[in-house]
């Protein structure tokens, strides 16, 4: 594929999620402005629009599924594996609990092993850990990760109706499954936690299809100023929930992908490494720790600047120490490194 910015975007897309969570995490009125400004869901339904257009063109450059299959646990699980641990670390040493019982603890054992399967919503926490927190999970933002897994083991499925029923037939189906699947758990659903199953695989997967279709179409379809100035308008103007779930994933995607491809001059940010997904993953466990250790305190600035540059600092080690070393050479992130 042509050079492109995909890399700066998902690293744009990261700190947006960073800074929304830093309000979130610690509820401090010096940052309420940043959840206004900074929005975290836009942030990562991006992610998901990127994935599909990026994990598509990556599975036709597979010789198989097992190639392709292998690509993807070489990317995210390395370092998502390493996150789980490390905030296991963080239990372990700042638990109420002694350390022989931290780690003999039912929910400690509970959190190792269902975090290890992307199954984080059946375990959030660890004994004794962040207790007093505004939010008491470890990392919650993992929950993004098993449905990009999902995503992943659906695709396969996705390209053999590309090819059986036609490309616009299988995109408008899968959109509309996934939108009333929102539309269902959203307003209609009366039991605990309908929002958060409408957020939940297949809820994610309108953006993963959209951007997956313009993947398909990369060389006929480009993106213009106009239908994303377009999109933008759209978003500032739709005030229905019901028609911002249709609306959401066609702009969202639009926005992404033309900031992706078409907006700027060629920055090729991934000649630094791919750090996005360590920013991702590492984030929220530092920003719990950095609260904890009473750094945002004297100074909510002075935490959040400790926050960020120790995000970034993690992020750089698990590019240059983990998941690089786990990639094949030929890898798109390797090779934009070496470029």
């Amino acid at each position: 594929m042509e050079k492109n910015n995909f890399d700066s975007v998902r690293i744009c897309l990261a700190l947006i999620v960073v800074l929304a969570h830093i309000y979130a995490l610690t509820l401090f009125d010096e940052f309420r402005f940043l959840e206004r400004i900074f929005d975290s869901n836009f942030a990562v339904k991006g992610f998901f629009a990127i994935s599909g257009y990026l994990v598509t063109l990556s599975y036709f450059s597979s010789r198989s599924n097992l190639v392709f299959y292998e690509k993807r646990i070489r990317r995210i699980y390395p370092a998502y594996i390493i996150s789980v641990c490390f905030c296991l670390i963080i239990g372990a040493i700042i638990s109420q609990l002694s350390i022989l019982d931290f780690l003999k603890s039912y929910e400690t054992i509970k959190y190792l092993i269902s975090n290890a399967l992307f199954l984080n919503f059946i375990q959030p926490s660890l004994p004794r850990v962040f207790h007093n927190h505004p939010i008491v999970s470890l990392n919650g933002a993992l929950w993004t990760i098993k449905v990009e897994v999902m995503l992943y083991l659906c695709l396969p499925m996705i390209i053999f109706f590309y090819k059986r029923i036609g490309l616009l037939k299988t995109t408008i189906t899968i959109f509309i499954l996934s939108v009333i699947w929102v539309y269902f758990f959203t307003f209609c659903f009366n039991g605990v936690k309908g929002e958060e199953i409408a957020r939940q695989f297949p809820g994610q997967l309108s953006y993963f299809i959209v951007g997956s279709f313009l993947a398909v179409n990369h060389q006929k379809i480009k993106i213009s100023l106009w239908i994303t100035l377009l999109s933008i308008i759209a978003l500032c103007y739709t005030s229905n929930p019901i028609a911002r779930l249709i609306i959401n994933p066609l702009t969202y995607t639009i926005i992404v992908i033309f900031l992706s491809t078409n907006a700027l001059p060629k920055i090729n940010a991934g000649k630094f490494g791919d750090i996005s997904y360590g920013i991702y993953l590492f984030h929220f466990p530092i920003i719990q720790l950095t609260l904890h250790l009473g750094l945002f305190a004297p100074n909510p600035w002075f935490g959040f600047i400790v926050s960020l540059l120790t995000t970034l600092l993690f992020a750089t080690c698990s590019w240059h120490f983990v998941e690089k070393r786990f990639l094949k050479r030929n890898s798109h992130y390797i090779t934009s490194s070496m470029s």
